[in-house]
């Protein structure tokens, strides 16, 4: 079975007459990880406030290597495939971008219906990949230079960043409901309020944990990682 949205992620199961069975999960799987992976300060978290001009942002952002942990606060737009899709039809036809995705990071997720006494739904993030044709275009636009969500980048977009000084932040897949319950404090739509949650949105945060994954010098953390593990390859 797959575990909470992650290709790598999975588990035994058994069904049967007596019930379900589960294999049991390992609560600790960071001590796995090579310490030729580690890195120094990898455990120290560096706080980013949102609610700030976005040159603000990038400069700080820019300040740490890939791989530095965050935790946000301030205000997000959420958007995915379709939103995406919208803004490019605004640029193509003269309108431009919206003020909203130039002032602020972009999430790429869709909210789950809100349950009663909570300010979101589940709320994870979407694999990126799948909106990377985009991201020179928004950026080119001032729009889209801080993009957050799950798994690795093509080169467009580490180009993208290199070029218009944006940056690529990674979050968790699978916690979506924990972050909804601990770090989402609130929720409204934007625009698009018809097409549900491909909707744009904007949520505000409180110390939301995400990874610098591609910075604005073009470095790529996931293509670290895979020359590391190349560099210990059989020749």
């Amino acid at each position: 079975m797959g575990v909470s949205c992650s290709a790598d992620r999975n588990i035994k199961a058994k069904i049967n007459r007596e019930g379900i069975w589960i294999e049991k999960l390992e609560h600790n799987p960071a001590q796995y990880i090579p310490e030729s992976l580690r890195q120094a300060g990898e455990g120290e978290v560096v706080k980013v406030d949102l609610n700030r001009p976005m040159k603000e942002i990038l400069a700080q952002l820019s300040q740490y290597p890939v791989s530095t942990r965050l935790s946000l606060s301030g205000t997000i737009i959420v958007g995915r495939d379709i939103a995406h899709a919208k803004l490019k039809e605004r640029i193509e036809s003269g309108e431009g971008l919206p003020q909203y995705i130039k002032d602020h990071p972009i999430y790429y997720a869709g909210p789950a219906k809100t349950p009663a006494g909570y300010p979101s739904g589940s709320l994870g993030p979407t694999t990126a990949g799948r909106m990377d044709s985009y991201v020179d275009l928004l950026q080119s636009h001032g729009g889209s230079m801080i993009m957050l969500a799950k798994g690795n980048r093509s080169q467009q977009v580490t180009d993208a960043c290199h070029k218009y000084g944006g940056f690529y932040l990674g979050s968790i897949g699978g916690p979506a409901a924990v972050l909804a319950q601990q770090s989402i404090k609130h929720l409204e739509c934007v625009e698009y309020p018809e097409l549900g949650m491909e909707a744009i949105w904007k949520i505000e945060v409180e110390d939301f944990p995400a990874f610098i994954l591609v910075d604005d010098k073009g470095n790529d953390f996931f293509q670290q990682i895979v020359s590391k593990q190349c560099a210990n390859c059989a020749k």
